[in-house]
């Protein structure tokens, strides 16, 4: 097999799998994956149920997750009796989830196994380390749709973003959403010296600083967010610990002032296309306190629900939007 996502993730500890919609080819970007890091130890998990041959919400068809001897992989205790491969347990966690416990386990045989993990970021972290001690060189996760949030568990992780025909809307639409989480995903980092380590330092839910990192007097209402009509009018930058949605971004575009909104990362970005676009018209930007990175996109012009796109088409236009590498990961 000719190596296509291998080189794009390069030495990233860690590779989430993130999509604009449900079906969109997360599965089958990560066992491409795994079939082309076949040399290397790998430890896996997936947030919700994956590995199925049906969809349990849709019914459509799904890949299958194919591991080889030794792998690592995280999952709930209710799906061991559809695993194939014979594994032992390496430890227990304290997720809970709908089908059980979540155990660690590793394959002594080639086989089939069927993941259900961890849902939320906060319980990622501790397991990639988990991982790490026993041996894996890698964690890849399977994410869920929407949730770009998981791509931000560890330092150093990076992404591939997984698109295609079951977004609805049509090759533009898709080629423009795909842009918009690229976009996101590309705000930068702080320049000034002092903002970088006031943003890096930061733990509050809320703060607002000067461009030099100085910190500004900040007025919260009575539910704990902040005065937006008393925001400074100079150019100041707003943390915000928790998500950017559609709404916040235009409550700030309406006051008419630039402001820049910086976040721990950029999957704290929840906005639609339509308000980043309006904010940032009205002189608003995004910056992150720390850089992440998308990898790859997939496309895969075949939709679970019956649709097809032109596959080249829908390749041609996600290049023309995009500068993140592009690939049909079925090749």
């Amino acid at each position: 097999m000719t190596p296509m996502l291998a080189p794009l993730v390069g030495d990233a500890p860690t590779v989430t799998f993130i999509g604009l919609c449900k079906n969109a080819g997360k599965t089958t970007a990560m066992c491409r994956l795994i079939e082309e890091l076949s040399g290397e130890t790998l430890a896996m998990t997936s947030v919700g149920r994956d590995g199925e041959r049906t969809d349990v919400v849709t019914g459509t068809e799904k890949p299958e997750i194919w591991v080889r001897e030794g792998t690592l992989f995280a999952t709930a205790r209710g799906m061991l009796p559809l695993c194939d491969t014979t594994l032992v347990v390496e430890g227990l966690t304290d997720v809970m989830t709908p089908l059980g416990a979540v155990g660690i386990f590793r394959a002594l045989s080639d086989g089939y196994i069927q993941l259900a993990g961890p849902s939320a970021v906060n319980q990622l972290g501790p397991l990639s380390k988990t991982f790490r001690a026993l041996g894996a060189q890698r964690v890849l996760i399977d994410g869920a749709a929407g949730r770009k949030s998981l791509a931000g568990a560890e330092s150093g992780a990076t992404a591939v973003l997984c698109v295609g025909a079951s977004v609805d809307g049509g090759i533009p639409f898709i080629a423009a959403e795909t842009a918009h989480t690229c976009q996101l995903f590309a705000a930068p980092e702080a320049e000034d010296a002092g903002l970088h380590a006031a943003l890096d330092a930061e733990e509050g839910r809320y703060a607002l600083f000067s461009l030099q990192g100085e910190r500004l007097p900040l007025e919260l209402e009575q539910n704990g967010q902040p005065a937006w009509h008393l925001l400074p009018r100079d150019h100041c930058v707003l943390w915000i610990g928790g998500g950017v949605t559609g709404p916040l971004l235009r409550t700030l575009a309406r006051r008419g002032a630039p402001i820049t909104v910086a976040v721990p990362d950029a999957t704290h970005f929840l906005c639609d296309r339509s308000s980043a676009e309006t904010f940032r018209r009205c002189g608003g930007s995004l910056m992150a306190a720390r850089r992440l990175r998308i990898a790859a996109v997939t496309a895969n012009p075949w939709s679970a629900y019956g649709k097809h796109l032109d596959g080249p088409a829908l390749l041609e236009a996600l290049r023309a939007a995009v500068d993140v590498p592009v690939v049909d990961v079925r090749q």
